[in-house]
């Protein structure tokens, strides 16, 4: 088998010991990231390498091309990656594209464009995260997720409004401290923000609903959410006292009236001889299919006696979502007692 170049010159590679003859040479191989596991499943096919959800794709690409290239990862879903464009520098272009923890599994596939021609393609095989927390330890998913971002009205900037319901799948642990870690990805695959926070309880079996904001320096759209869940500590399920809520409702913005503005209502103390001195109020709407839209939170400072009730406001990060896709508030509450 004879490779000629454009020069009509033998072009060889060696590989394994053998002289291969070939215009580029294209490897693809995993990454582990460090919050990863390193353990991958053997591929269906050889030719086919295996990179687990929550993993680096790399591609490189050795090329005398001087045009820009660009690369493109198609998942078996029919959803698209794209790499920022690049020029070779010393013959070499390379990209390494982290495989979404939500990416679907079987087999994908990769290009590269340089110029407006393909210079190379290749497969690969998305399969599932290989767990390396112990077997008694809960697991915290993302059973559903939603956004909406809005323009600003002056300069360049945006802001997106989103909600998770995160659910322990333990029946007999409570998850706490639960860091979650939200980016939100543009389409060519980059990163325009980030959001972390932590949740101090997640009962056993329990659901929270997680909402938050984010202002980003562009209007480039937010094509989905990035979500990275890490368990802090566990216990043994236990009993957890947690206030009521009634009449909770959506209310338009002050000045925005096509707009969420805030989510108001009442906070109950239905807990015997503790006094509520506090409450993290995180809030997820709903549209009427009950996806999320948006979310925000709120706070309760003043101490709420038991037996007694209060009105609770909620006016953080909702701005971003229309009023008339919001039809249901979630309400979650991370609360603090005292005796008496």
């Amino acid at each position: 088998m004879t490779g000629v170049t454009d020069r009509g010159r033998p072009d060889t590679y060696v590989l394994g010991g053998k002289s291969v003859p070939h215009r580029l040479l294209v490897s693809i191989v995993t990454a582990t990231l460090a919050l990863c596991a390193a353990t991958a499943s053997a591929a269906p096919a050889a030719a086919a390498p295996t990179v687990e959800r929550g993993h680096a794709l790399q591609i490189k690409l050795a090329t005398r091309r001087s045009a820009l290239c660009s690369a493109l990862v198609s998942y078996s879903d029919g959803t698209t990656q794209k790499g920022a464009p690049k020029k070779a520098r010393n013959g070499r272009v390379t990209w390494s594209l982290l495989v979404p923890r939500t990416a679907p599994l079987g087999a994908g596939t990769w290009n590269v464009r340089c110029g407006a021609s393909v210079a190379a393609s290749g497969r690969f095989v998305v399969a599932g995260t290989t767990s390396t927390v112990p077997a008694e330890a809960p697991r915290v998913v993302v059973d559903k997720q939603g956004y909406s971002q809005r323009p600003d009205k002056f300069g360049t900037g945006s802001s997106v409004s989103f909600g998770l319901f995160l659910r322990n799948t333990s029946e007999t642990q409570d998850a706490m401290n639960v860091y979650v870690l939200v980016n939100m990805v543009a389409d060519n695959g980059e990163l325009v923000g980030t959001v972390t926070h932590t949740v101090s309880l997640v009962g056993a079996g329990a659901t929270f609903a997680y909402g938050n904001s984010l202002s980003l320096r562009t209007q480039a759209a937010v094509a989905k959410l990035e979500v990275t869940i890490r368990l802090g500590s566990h216990q043994l399920k236990d009993t957890h006292t947690v206030p009521e809520f009634a009449n909770v409702r959506i209310l338009p913005g002050r000045s925005d009236a096509g707009w969420v503005g805030e989510v108001d209502g009442e906070v109950l103390n239905t807990a015997p001889a503790k006094t509520l001195t506090g409450a993290r109020l995180s809030i997820v709407l709903l549209d009427a299919a009950g996806n999320p839209v948006g979310g925000g939170s709120g706070s309760t400072f003043a101490p709420l006696p038991s037996g007694s009730r209060m009105v609770f406001l909620a006016t953080s990060g909702f701005t971003a979502v229309p009023l008339d896709r919001a039809l249901t508030p979630v309400v979650s509450v991370e609360p603090s007692y005292t005796a008496g």
